[in-house]
């Protein structure tokens, strides 16, 4: 048999003794057997071992992972086994990161934005699209970039913060009534595409205020509909005036001054004078 000490060891493994010595420690190297004189000495069986263990670094497996896999020095477990599993791992890590490029890219398209500004994957805006997706194929009913992307921006305001589960519940639940009222669905989205106009629109336009009482008409003939949008949402003051600053961020001023309007046309903070 032929067996070198632990320096030699260390050479040949690309290795240093103290690294050597924590394999040990830690039950990913058995204890080496030692020559008469006391040295420790190592063989076919350890370099094995070691060139295994270098391999599964090098696939970015920690030592944990790594003595998982080839189980402590002396009871190896079945490689085939781990690997499989360590693959179905390595998939779903690749689908994730998939993800996290598609994300980047979205934002790769707004590049000259500021980073305070930009707009991120938003999840409940994914769901709500998915719900209303067979009613858009049935009726040919197509919303303009402009307006999917000002969405998509709103939603993130909702989804990385937690406002309160009524938000998000009412949000779906909108999306819902419309996938099962289609003709108030392409209502609704055609007077969107009136609506898109308010972003380029002064703030006291005339056409703000006649905007306001349409859309406010629209949605009190639909009781369910008000009430899942100017619900009891609970958020205080403070908060409802906080979400507003921020919608800022999104929507231009005649848009908020419209945002406002429906409000106080609906009553939504207690307003009577136009109801």
């Amino acid at each position: 048999m032929s067996d070198i000490t632990i320096g030699e060891f260390a050479k040949l493994t690309r290795c240093t003794s103290k690294t050597i010595l924590y394999y040990h420690k830690i039950g990913l190297l058995q204890t080496p057997r030692r020559s008469t004189n006391g040295y420790r000495i190592y063989g076919a069986e350890e370099m094995a071992r070691m060139s295994m263990i270098q391999h599964l670094k090098g696939f970015g497996l920690d030592l944990t992972k790594i003595k998982e896999i080839l189980g402590d020095a002396g009871e190896p477990h079945n490689l085939g086994e781990f690997l499989s599993s360590w693959k179905q791992e390595l998939i779903r890590e690749k689908v994730r990161i998939e993800m996290q490029l598609l994300k980047v890219d979205e934002l790769l398209r707004d590049t000259l934005i500021p980073i305070e500004q930009a707009t991120f994957h938003s999840d409940t805006f994914q769901e709500i699209t998915k719900i209303l997706e067979p009613i858009q194929e049935a009726y040919k009913i197509r919303e303009s970039p402009e307006a999917i992307q000002q969405h998509h921006k709103a939603f993130g305001i909702i989804e990385d913060f937690q406002w309160g589960d009524q938000f998000k519940e009412n949000l779906h639940g909108i999306a819902q009534y419309f996938k099962e009222h289609p003709n108030d669905y392409q209502r609704a989205v055609a007077f969107g595409e009136r609506l898109a106009a308010l972003r380029t629109m002064a703030e006291n336009d005339p056409e703000v205020e006649r905007l306001a009482r349409e859309g406010s008409e629209f949605i009190k003939a639909v009781p369910e509909l008000k009430e899942m949008l100017y619900g009891q949402i609970g958020l205080g003051e403070s908060k409802e005036q906080l979400m507003d600053d921020m919608a800022k961020q999104v929507l231009s001023p005649a848009q908020m001054r419209h945002k406002a309007l429906i409000q106080k046309y609906l009553n939504y903070k207690g307003t009577e004078d136009y109801l």
